[in-house]
């Protein structure tokens, strides 16, 4: 491939990398070498040199896929969708309602990640989580994205731990929208639905967390329900931005 004026070589030798890969899926040395038309120690640096920094990552041996690296920018090009700012006003009317802190999260490709948090003050104890918090196989999140694994806006990579449910509760979860994890270990509580885009591919979960006292776990709580509606203001504000009606 020639180098159009300007460019560095080793970005524009990145860049083709990546070309090949979101092709193919996987790259090797050998396809690798063979795609920028340099030996394979040249190679090699370069497969590594994008596996130290994030933007690869081994399936096997022998193959790289996509990194975490991508896989966080592409979340952040999801917000190019208008998701989070879509999410905003709605978090804060449930967050007002409920009086517990709400949680968007998306999907990494191994794990739910924390994007927006809108926390609420109004109890003297309440739950604080960080933007950027990765969430693990137990939480409601993860549930939420695994249950609707096949029609996720997100690629699923090799490695990402399995959820803590079984196929009945995942089909529940499809069934009713609502996913609830008490986590007696520290006290917290969560209950999450899906965020999904007019297609009906899932975006983001949207999440209630709070000290597990005050979280009831029925699945039509009023606190599941304003999720509910929550998570359909979001999709339908997808459609028409200037739909800002309080539900």
């Amino acid at each position: 491939m020639e180098i159009a004026s300007g460019d560095l070589q080793v970005v524009a030798r990145v860049v083709q990398l990546l070309r090949l890969l979101a092709a193919s899926e996987t790259i090797d040395l050998v396809s690798a070498a063979e795609e920028l038309g340099v030996g394979k120690s040249t190679a090699h640096r370069y497969l590594a040199s994008m596996e130290n920094h994030g933007l690869l990552q081994r399936r096997d041996r022998n193959h790289y896929e996509f990194g975490v690296l991508l896989a966080e920018l592409g979340t952040m090009a999801l917000s190019r969708l208008g998701v989070l700012d879509l999410a905003g006003p709605v978090m804060e009317e449930i967050s007002a309602s409920v009086r517990h802190t709400v949680v968007l999260s998306v999907w990494n490709g191994h794990c739910p990640v924390v994007a927006q948090v809108c926390e609420d003050r109004s109890r003297t104890a309440h739950v604080s989580i960080a933007v950027g918090s990765q969430l693990g196989p137990d939480a409601a999140q993860t549930v939420i994205f695994w249950a609707h694994r096949d029609q996720s806006f997100y690629r699923f990579r090799p490695g990402a731990p399995p959820v803590n449910a079984t196929s009945a509760e995942l089909a529940d979860v499809r069934r009713t929208g609502i996913a609830v994890r008490v986590s007696h270990e520290n006290g917290v509580s969560a209950v999450a639905t899906p965020v999904v885009d007019p297609t009906g591919q899932l975006l983001a979960t949207l999440a209630v967390v709070g000290i597990a006292q005050f979280v009831p776990e029925e699945i039509d709580s009023p606190v599941a329900r304003a999720l509910l509606s929550g998570a359909e203001s979001i999709s339908r504000r997808m459609l028409n931005p200037l739909d800002g009606r309080a539900d």
